[in-house]
């Protein structure tokens, strides 16, 4: 099996005691949605917050095309539309794209694909 180097965020390492509160955590992730309107909302803020986090901490995009967000104390980077780098404005609109096409019941699956320049 080969390995690939990735870049990574030099300040992204953090103590995982101090991430996950068990407070709110079960408010936040609940292991039952109740409604199907509540689903497809749990759905788009996985997805935006997953994708965003995968590309910030591989360097994919400065830090300016990030927002500063907290989830129960977690802090996160979320990738804006409007921004200055036009790549990441592209694949943010791409987001946003698929939580309508999710909205509208047209999405099955979603695939996010990182290719590494050789």
């Amino acid at each position: 099996m080969s390995r690939t180097g990735q870049k990574t965020r030099t300040n992204a390492k953090q103590d995982v005691k101090n991430l996950v509160q068990a407070g709110n955590w079960s408010k936040t992730f609940p292991a039952k949605m109740e409604t199907e309107t509540k689903s497809c909302v749990f759905v788009k803020k996985l997805l935006a917050v997953s994708i965003s986090n995968i590309t910030y901490l591989r360097s994919m995009f400065p830090e300016e095309a990030y927002s500063n967000r907290s989830m129960d104390g977690l802090p996160l980077k979320i990738l804006m539309e409007k921004n200055s780098c036009k790549a990441a404005a592209t694949l943010a609109s791409w987001l946003v794209g698929a939580f309508d096409a999710l909205e509208r019941k047209y999405l099955r699956e979603l695939l996010f694909i990182i290719y590494v320049d050789p």
